[in-house]
């Protein structure tokens, strides 16, 4: 008898399980928020220059090989994250790549976060003007090959100014998303 009320429990579980997915309201139309994102990304396109304030960068700036990256990381953990220097309501990580050499394996980095411009600080980096972006990755999750293929979609026949990564950051200081922009000059 208990098998038979165990597989009865079960089949009962099973069958409101279904009909509460069966009965949740259907996913908003994908084409509508498409359009919402577009008609907002169209919209700060439209901006004026002067209509957002200066953004700037403080953190660790170094003229380095691409391929070093990971020691400028490092530093910068043991610089700003280790000593507890960052900000209590951090949201995010900012990567400026400037002064990229004739064949882009080299580049001035910062890594830092963004801050208002003090009287006091010296060692802030300018981030370039976000209308002037051209967006190479949305902000998202995304894998590494899609890091990797956002950069290869950068028009290196262009003259490049800069380029900006933003590691958006979780409510305990985790990465959560990230978005990638090239500036061309």
């Amino acid at each position: 008898m208990k098998l038979f009320a165990s597989i009865l429990a079960t089949a009962v579980i099973t069958g409101f399980v279904w009909g509460l997915v069966v009965l949740q309201p259907a996913m908003a139309d994908s084409k509508q928020q498409a359009q919402i994102k577009n008609e907002s990304s169209d919209v700060s396109r439209d901006m004026k220059r002067g209509d957002t304030p200066q953004q700037y960068l403080r953190g660790v700036t170094k003229t380095i090989s691409l391929e070093s990256l990971p020691s400028l990381w490092r530093e910068f953990d043991r610089k700003l994250v280790e000593p507890d220097k960052l900000p209590d309501n951090l949201d995010r990580i900012v990567v400026l790549y400037q002064d990229l050499n004739s064949d882009f394996t080299e580049a001035q980095v910062t890594i830092g976060y963004p801050t208002e411009k003090s009287p006091l600080a010296s060692d802030l980096v300018t981030l370039p003007a976000i209308e002037e972006a051209e967006l190479l990755m949305h902000r998202g999750q995304h894998s590494e090959s899609e890091l990797m293929d956002a950069w290869r979609r950068i028009n290196f026949q262009k003259s490049v100014d800069a380029l900006v990564e933003i590691h958006y950051l979780n409510s305990q200081g985790q990465p959560e998303s990230s978005q990638l922009s090239v500036y061309y000059k």
